[in-house]
């Protein structure tokens, strides 16, 4: 899946535990069976890739922890996202459903004498 763009918002998969140890991350992918270690700023891109945020804001919340151009960090994180999706770890997050509108109210009057109305009959 090469089509990851700032726009993306990625999630871990389901079958994948990840634990930070000292500053590197170690991943468990359990349906392959498989162990990785990643380094500093793999372990963040993996804990940023909540399902929620997109790429854009990862590339943000990266800028103020690392020394790093905008262009270069863009340009790695991009390729790191469509890396780990191939690899199984990362997948797009379910898109959200569309807000519904909210409901129409219909306020109806009481019938009869209206509130307040001060005529008595009898």
């Amino acid at each position: 899946m090469n089509d990851i763009g700032v726009g993306s918002v990625l999630g871990r998969r389901a079958d994948v535990r990840f634990r930070v140890i000292d500053t590197e991350g170690v991943v468990v992918r359990q349906s392959a069976g498989e162990v990785l270690v990643l380094n500093d700023l793999g372990t963040r891109i993996l804990a940023l890739a909540d399902g929620v945020a997109p790429v854009a804001r990862w590339i943000d919340t990266l800028l103020v922890e690392f020394e790093v151009e905008r262009s270069a960090l863009e340009r790695d994180v991009l390729a790191f996202a469509a890396e780990l999706v191939e690899q199984g770890l990362l997948e797009p997050a379910p898109a959200a459903p569309a807000t519904p509108a909210p409901p129409v109210v219909i306020e109806r009057l009481p019938e009869g004498p209206q509130a307040g109305s001060t005529g008595d009959r009898g």
